[in-house]
């Protein structure tokens, strides 16, 4: 499948918020293009999308770096989704390839991703990109009170 690979524009939200759908968070326009614009302002990383050979997003990638006391730097995918119509053609390939460029330039020697444990096809995926599991763990959530 021909396709481009580039960084993500306010004028994909419309796109991006439908295929945030299908991973199974809805999301709207405004709400896409307030979180581009934080992720952009705040060095929160990077969205990548892939556009067909007509210009249809059929794709979206989120890497961004990892930071901690306990270890060097690393890329994480933050999120991966490809339109279900274009699974199984080297979209999300392309996406993690062009992740993986990414965090590199930034300083990273290790990608890492999560992946929630029903997403079977997913982790399937990345056995095929060359990631292999490195803990299982249980991720906590709070609200803290503040919008949205």
């Amino acid at each position: 499948m021909t396709m481009t690979v580039r960084t993500a524009r306010t004028y994909d939200a419309a796109a991006i918020a439908g295929l945030c759908g299908e991973l199974g968070y809805p999301a709207t326009r405004p709400q896409i293009v307030s979180r581009l614009a934080a992720i952009e302002t705040a060095g929160q990383g990077c969205v990548l999308v892939a556009e067909d050979a007509i210009g249809a997003l059929v794709g979206w990638l989120h890497v961004g770096q990892h930071v901690s006391l306990t270890g060097d730097a690393e890329g994480e995918i933050l999120g991966l989704v490809v339109r279900e119509d274009a699974r199984g053609r080297g979209i999300g390939a392309a996406l993690v390839a062009a992740s993986e460029d990414w965090a590199l330039a930034h300083g990273c020697a290790r990608m890492r991703v999560r992946s929630r444990v029903e997403r079977e096809r997913a982790h399937r995926f990345y056995d095929r990109a060359g990631y292999a599991p490195v803990k299982t763990q249980i991720v906590f959530g709070k609200r803290t009170g503040a919008a949205g």
